[in-house]
């Protein structure tokens, strides 16, 4: 059984980080949701329910870096990568669901078929807009602050995550403002419709990219061709201390990229001269590919 171990100051900083925007999330998103209701706006609504969706991903991102940060999960032997990027993965697909929604929504603004909201009710839904972009702006600012650049793909992946949230706040108060203040309804339906429809393609763009970075990982797809090309480059300048490449093989789980080599080694050599060899190629791939995870196989020659 895994013993839990004591975590840094960074990693402490990250966990703070991500309480703090989970709490301000919690009393903004409850603002919201009143707001939305009473108001009838489209765009506070969307924010809410798109925001609950996020904080409830974000919450368990939270459970599982405490948990990775405390070695609870050391049972698993190549690295805590793969739940890093199912973590990663539910984030990029419940900002994807949201943009959907909300573009549905904001069509339906356009057709007429969908009530604009009161007077009264765009003046508190631009008060709680700027109450929202205030929290993104602290929650972002603590997030920067605590991130580093070995920090896991949970810690990057939230901090990516708080950025859409804090550029849509930004241009949500900004249109809601123009809304509360105009008295035209034709200008109160296209502003909320075209804030809506920006949060939307903003939060679908980002929500891709996760999906795009996560999903080949997950499949153990290669490292791909830069770590390849690094991995030859490091055999080419070793080719006499080994007789040939028998098996490479390498995937990603994470920040770490594990590389596997099988090769053939002439029968009469030492174990103590094999190992030499093998360390030294191992330290010229460390050097050239971060986080590098390597293990090679020594075979006899031919074998």
């Amino acid at each position: 059984m895994a013993h839990a171990s004591r975590i840094t100051p960074e990693q402490q900083a990250e966990e703070r980080s991500l309480r703090f925007a989970l709490v301000a999330d919690g009393l903004v998103l409850t603002l919201l949701v009143i707001v939305g209701v009473v108001g009838g706006s489209l765009t506070i609504t969307a924010e809410a329910i798109r925001g609950i969706l996020m904080a409830l991903i974000e919450l368990f991102a939270f459970l599982v870096m405490r948990r990775i940060h405390r070695g609870v999960l050391a049972d698993l032997e190549f690295g805590t990568g793969k739940l890093e990027q199912i973590a990663n993965l539910a984030i990029g697909l419940g900002m994807l669901g949201g943009s959907v929604w909300i573009v549905s929504k904001a069509f339906a603004i356009i057709a007429g078929e969908r009530a604009l909201g009161t007077p009264f009710g765009l003046a508190l839904a631009a008060i709680a807009g700027a109450l929202n972009t205030c929290i993104n702006i602290l929650a972002w600012d603590a997030m920067r602050r605590a991130a580093r650049a070995e920090s896991s793909l949970l810690m990057q992946s939230q901090l990516r995550a708080r950025v859409v949230k804090l550029v849509s706040s930004v241009f949500v108060q900004v249109t809601m403002t123009i809304a509360a203040l105009s008295g035209d309804p034709v200008v109160v339906a296209w502003a909320d419709a075209v804030r809506s429809l920006f949060v939307a393609v903003f939060i679908f763009v980002n929500a891709i990219g996760m999906l795009r970075s996560g999903i080949p990982d997950l499949l153990d797809r290669s490292a791909g061709k830069q770590v390849r090309d690094s991995v030859e480059r490091a055999l080419a300048s070793h080719v006499g201390d080994y007789g040939r490449l028998q098996r490479l093989r390498s995937r990603r789980s994470g920040r770490v990229v594990f590389i596997e080599l099988a090769l053939g080694f002439e029968p009469g050599l030492t174990i103590a001269e094999v190992n030499r060899r093998v360390e030294a190629l191992k330290e010229s791939l460390r050097r050239d590919i971060q986080d590098a995870d390597v293990s090679v196989l020594a075979l006899p020659q031919g074998g």
